[in-house]
């Protein structure tokens, strides 16, 4: 899977942004998200751990059981390998990402455009997301919320 994923991240890029000279779908994350001044978390393609952990599920989903679906009593492989999480006995759940999403781990990437002095509070986009205002806000950090 590693010596294809490459091919797979230009194409996806590609496919987004046909003038993408990127070759990694988090470089075409980063230029889109720096040059549109979108929402991290709303730019696609979605990032390359997300990416591996849906190609993973596709190929445990398409090779090993569809492949296989005319083997009477087929061995599978463990679906935890193949971007899978037990939730259950007998429950599997996709497992999305394996780091943490980049409104969580950045918070940096947050600001709000609440007026200086008045406080955050209510539509704060900082307060909904329950992080601190940084130096990056309107508010400069320095607002009055607890």
């Amino acid at each position: 899977m590693d010596e294809v994923m490459p091919i797979f991240e230009h194409y996806l890029t590609i496919m987004h942004d046909r003038t993408s000279t990127c070759m990694k779908v988090n470089d075409a994350r980063r230029d889109l998200f720096t040059r549109k001044g979108r929402d991290i978390e709303a730019i696609p393609p979605p990032p390359s751990d997300a990416l591996r952990q849906h190609a993973k599920r596709s190929i445990y989903q398409a090779g090993h059981c569809w492949g296989n679906s005319v083997v009477l009593s087929p061995p599978f492989p463990c679906p935890s390998e193949w971007g899978w999480v037990k939730v259950s006995n007998d429950m599997w759940a996709p497992l999305w990402m394996t780091i943490p999403p980049a409104s969580q781990s950045c918070q940096e990437l947050l600001k709000c455009g609440c007026k200086s002095g008045r406080g955050c509070a209510g539509r704060c986009k900082c307060v909904k997301a329950q992080l601190p205002c940084t130096a990056l806000c309107n508010c400069t950090g320095l607002c009055d919320r607890e």
